[in-house]
């Protein structure tokens, strides 16, 4: 494939070139006659100019569906399919304008097969309504089956009012004070909540992104008073609880020797500044071989938080994007092993598709393959030591072709075109961008999409909560972003983790809050 998208512009431009000729001797002498010739061959240029605009329509959106972000949902038929699409659009201009079509024949058209209705999951509660005819109507009658009609609903969010009934007891001969069994730990001691409704609160802001205004409406409707005020302080209470988590995920991630690392903007009220909100970041640091995130809220987006996350001494593979930061943090720590993010050079490629013509075809065709190679891996579960000699085998001749492609590009454009700056950070960062296809590098991706992955929902958070409410309350959404990510990247629901550890820790003391990460609860055999 890597050469189609090239073949299929030569020929459009071959296309384009290709003069009409005419022999002297089919020229009608009338002038009559002359005129009309002349106006049929407007019509067929003004035809094969369409023709060719709508061609290279097409192949401006096949490189974008291609290269684009979206890129690994297309089919690799439908290249095929759209080449093919313009070279019909080719053969058809080369044809002449198409004479006017006969009214169509009445068609009859077989009705499509109906999916089905499916059946409601199983694990749903039942609620029976009975049905019986009128006394008289039975009179004399025996009942022999019963017709079952079932149909899907749904009631809003239901609350419960849990009693904890103790009994008391005391001694006949009054000997002792009445006795009665202790009450279970609560989450939060000064606060009449079950955990349930702590995690769904947890859950319905840093996933669901509901703010806590609109869990307060949501509650009131069906006549349950939430003041956002009493959530504040529960989503702060629990907070306080999963740092014990937050910090064990950080030893986890540590321990794993590999982390993805980010930075994503986020606003917070600043009260220095009479209210209004002031610039700050999440930082996500991930570890894929773990499967482990924790995230780090910092007003600043200098050293701060890789400095305070990475102990001195720490070393492993160390995997960013282009932000010079990382870099320059990398070469301070000898220990550390930088790797680059293929999918940012990408990005920079598709961003000079306008301009770049098939250099840029060519380029991101060679990226395309790298990238087939990793599929290949993941299609055949190989594991590190596997995945490395695939790739030493067939992605690191693709690597040495596109450094030698990238130095002819830089020196053929100009450096302010987009292509120009693709390729200069292409080569700025090259040995990063290749680490990941060296020999004892097999555990690292490709690129660090996974981390970026694991963003979105803070991004699609502050669409609707906009802003921290304080700087101080910034810890909290770090810590709570940090267990709820853990989960989705285990597969494990959120809501039944929460529910089941936040008494556990509440119990728990310093050397007995052990075995109570996401990862402990995933190996329970229990419904997640």
């Amino acid at each position: 494939m890597r050469y189609i998208i090239v073949a299929a512009r030569m020929q459009a431009t071959a296309h384009h070139h290709r003069p009409l000729r005419i022999a002297p001797r089919e020229l009608p002498q009338d002038v009559g006659a002359l005129h009309g010739l002349v106006r049929e061959l407007e019509s067929a240029l003004h035809f094969e100019q369409l023709a060719r605009e709508r061609a290279e329509s097409k192949l401006r959106d096949l490189l974008r569906r291609l290269f684009g972000p979206s890129s690994e949902k297309l089919d690799p038929n439908q290249y095929r399919l759209a080449l093919e699409q313009v070279e019909a659009d080719q053969a058809l201009a080369a044809e002449g304008p198409p004479p006017v079509p006969a009214p169509p024949a009445a068609v009859t058209t077989r009705k499509r097969p109906g999916g089905g209705r499916r059946p409601a999951p199983d694990h749903l509660p039942i609620e029976r309504i009975e049905i019986d005819l009128p006394q008289e109507q039975k009179a004399g009658l025996i009942r022999i089956r019963e017709e079952i009609t079932e149909e899907l609903d749904y009631e809003p969010s239901r609350f419960i009012r849990r009693h904890f009934v103790r009994p008391v007891y005391a001694h006949p001969g009054k000997a002792h004070a009445p006795v009665v069994a202790p009450l279970p730990v609560r989450v939060l001691p000064q606060a009449a909540v079950g955990p349930g409704l702590l995690a769904h609160v947890l859950v319905s802001k840093y996933l669901d992104h509901l703010p806590l205004h609109r869990q307060e409406k949501i509650a009131a409707r069906v006549g349950v008073e939430l003041p956002r005020q009493k959530l504040c302080r529960w989503v702060e209470g629990t907070a306080h609880l999963l740092r014990t988590v937050h910090e064990q995920l950080a030893t986890r991630i540590l321990e794993s020797g590999y982390v993805q690392v980010d930075e994503t903007p986020i606003r917070v009220l600043d009260p220095d500044r009479g209210g209004h909100a002031a610039q700050a970041y999440l930082w996500p640091y991930l570890a894929p071989t773990a499967k482990a995130i924790v995230f780090d809220f910092n007003l600043s987006r200098g050293r701060d938080s890789p400095e305070k996350f990475f102990p001195d001494g720490w070393g492993g593979v160390l995997q960013s994007d282009g932000y010079e930061l990382y870099a320059s943090f990398a070469r301070r720590r000898p220990s550390i092993v930088h790797a680059g993010c293929m999918a940012h050079l990408r990005r920079h490629l598709v961003e000079a598709l306008d301009g770049g013509g098939e250099h840029v075809a060519v380029l991101l065709a060679d990226i395309g393959a790298l990238y087939g190679i990793e599929k290949q891996a993941r299609e055949r579960a190989l594991d590190a030591d596997a995945r490395a000699a695939l790739r030493e085998a067939h992605a690191q001749p693709i690597l040495a072709r596109l450094e030698r492609r990238f130095e002819q590009v830089r020196c053929a454009v100009l450096p302010q075109s987009a292509l120009g700056k693709a390729a200069a950070y292409a080569l700025n960062h090259w040995p990063p961008l290749c680490r990941y296809a060296q020999p004892g590098f097999g555990h690292v991706l490709i690129d660090n999409n996974s981390i970026e992955r694991s963003i979105r929902p803070t991004k699609l958070g502050t669409k609707n909560w906009i802003f921290i409410g304080h700087p101080d309350a910034g810890w909290r959404s770090a810590v709570i972003y940090s267990v709820i990510g853990t989960c989705q990247l285990l597969g494990v629901n959120p809501q039944r983790y929460l529910a089941w550890v936040l008494p556990k820790l509440a119990a728990a003391t310093t050397r007995t809050a052990i075995n109570l990460l996401p990862h402990d609860f995933a190996a329970l055999a229990v419904p997640r």
